[in-house]
């Protein structure tokens, strides 16, 4: 008799990385063909560098109605995935334009010394 179990860890990956495929998707004329959410506008790129710049889940999904705490997670199992290559869009390239250029720090998280 074997005490052989199934590989729950890589099955929770695998079944997380699926949901997340499902969850995004690349429409012309929205977000620039940037992945976003399937049903919103919402770019999955964006939340999950929010979310690793220090924003807390709460905070991204009181700022994006429709977005959930799920979504959050996803974005960045999704984002782990599929890394953006080359270089960023400058802000002309997206058609915005910079008002102020001022430059301000983040609150680091509690207990995280800088």
């Amino acid at each position: 008799m074997s005490n052989w179990s199934p590989p729950t860890k890589r099955l929770e990956i695998e079944l997380s990385l699926r949901e997340a495929e499902n969850a995004v998707e690349r429409v012309r004329g929205v977000g620039g063909g940037e992945p976003v959410f399937k049903k919103t506008r919402v770019p999955v790129r964006m939340v999950a560098a929010m979310k690793a710049q220090g924003a807390t889940t709460e905070e991204i999904v009181a700022g994006y109605p429709s977005v959930t705490v799920r979504m959050v997670e996803l974005a960045e199992i999704w984002t782990a995935a599929h890394p953006a290559l080359g270089r960023p869009p400058r802000l002309s390239e997206l058609g915005a334009t910079v008002i102020n250029a001022k430059r301000f720090s983040l609150p680091l998280p509690p207990g995280k010394i800088s």
